[in-house]
């Protein structure tokens, strides 16, 4: 009888065992989905340039993973444009807003209903913990998903973090963010002379018009609607031409070219460059965002390029003008008593003073390796630039520049 129950028994854990080893699906985890790593810089090492063979040109615009669904269908979710409250709108404290972001269903799920926007980190802003989606969305259209908001009551830059839910709890597509500037209150004595910034918002243009900077529009200010023309305007140049179709794929309308593009030269000078890490003391490297900061010698003006990812494929720009000159302190005095973690530097001169004066350190992170001389080859658009960043000892980028948004790519040097 013995025999018997243990055959029985060593039967059923077999059946079992071979039941496990041919299912094939597992369910999907309920957490978002980290951004693809780039190669970071070896803290405990010399800072070195990124080699030009470096694989990250492959992973710039690598899809967000799919989120397996019911059936065969999956789910995701790509951001589309900020139909309101752009990244850095300054914002009185206390203001009550509404902010709305423009979605599309990439997935081959409709998104039913119980879908949800929920928050994730950063920020609450007064808002709630989760928005519903209040209609159901086909795979290939797009929906305005809005939460209403209150700016903080202290002076500061903010910034919070809302990913999609589906009906099930499971989270997919990229996280997206609003962030906004709270205003200190004005000062007749500061310690620091101001740089000009991003103080503007664009107009909110009518259909059939984009916002048009008719001259320099530092930071937004200045830009006016006109409706987009074809006279005067004229060929993308071809090696730009990438960087444009990623800035339309993600919704940002940048008109058509207003002159040809051109290399940038002022007396003898070209322009610079130079990467920043933020979160560089997280030990988990998918934490570590890229953000870059260009310096055009024509106009001398400095765009800093927030990213949002380990590759700076997006983020917010920012624009001020570069007031270094020679003579003045290569390390800004407010920040000559500050020590870089290990394995970074301290930014100087033009960037340095920016990084300093702005309160750079905890939106942009901490450079690796010093500012490099770049060719700048560039063509105007009727909203912003198209910029190629040629370093020919590292990294190289393709970038569209547009109102308080920026798009890269990497490309070769």
């Amino acid at each position: 009888m013995r025999d018997k129950t243990q055959s029985a028994i060593a039967t059923t854990i077999l059946v079992l065992l071979l039941a496990a080893l041919a299912c094939t699906c597992t369910a999907p985890r309920p957490t978002i989905v980290p951004p693809t790593a780039a190669p970071q810089a070896d803290a405990s090492a010399a800072p070195t340039l990124l080699p030009a063979s470096t694989d990250a040109v492959a992973l710039t615009n690598t899809p967000v993973p799919d989120v397996p669904g019911p059936g065969d269908c999956s789910f995701n979710a790509k951001f589309v444009t900020d139909v309101t409250i752009p990244d850095g709108t300054v914002l009185s404290p206390n203001a009550t807003f509404i902010k709305v972001w423009r979605m599309r269903n990439t997935g081959t799920c409709t998104w039913e209903a119980g879908t949800k926007l929920v928050f994730s980190s950063g920020d609450l802003m007064g808002g709630p913990s989760d928005v519903p989606v209040t209609t159901p969305v086909a795979p290939g259209a797009e929906v305005d998903i809005s939460v209403n908001l209150k700016a903080p009551s202290t002076p500061g830059d903010y910034q919070g973090k809302w990913q999609l839910q589906n009906h099930t709890g499971t989270f997919f597509g990229n996280a997206i963010w609003i962030k906004i500037v709270v205003p200190g209150p004005a000062t007749s004595t500061p310690t620091s002379t101001p740089l000009p910034g991003p103080m503007c918002t664009p107009p909110s243009c009518p259909a059939g018009q984009v916002a048009v900077c008719p001259g320099l529009c530092t930071g937004g200010c200045g830009m006016v609607c006109a409706a987009p023309t074809s006279g005067g305007c004229v060929a993308v140049n071809p090696t730009l031409q990438p960087v444009l179709n990623q800035a339309e794929s993600e919704g940002h309308d940048m008109g058509c070219p207003t002159g040809s593009a051109f290399s940038i030269q002022k007396n003898g000078d070209t322009g610079a460059f130079q990467e920043f890490w933020a979160n560089w003391d997280n030990p988990n490297p998918h934490t570590h965002y890229r953000s870059l900061m260009i310096w055009r010698a024509d106009t001398r003006e400095i765009y800093v390029i927030d990213g949002q990812n380990t590759d700076a494929s997006r983020g917010a720009l920012l624009a001020y003008t570069d007031t270094w000159e020679e003579g003045q302190p290569t390390i800004h005095p407010d920040c000559a008593a500050m020590t870089p973690p290990s394995g970074y530097q301290m930014p100087v001169r033009g960037f340095g003073k920016v990084w300093c004066t702005q309160g750079l350190e905890d939106e942009v992170g901490w450079p690796a390796q010093a500012e490099v001389q770049v060719n700048l080859y560039v063509q105007p658009m009727q909203v912003g630039w198209l910029m190629k960043v040629s370093n020919p000892a590292g990294t190289s980028y393709l970038v569209a520049l547009g109102n308080n948004w920026a798009v890269t790519q990497f490309t070769t040097p």
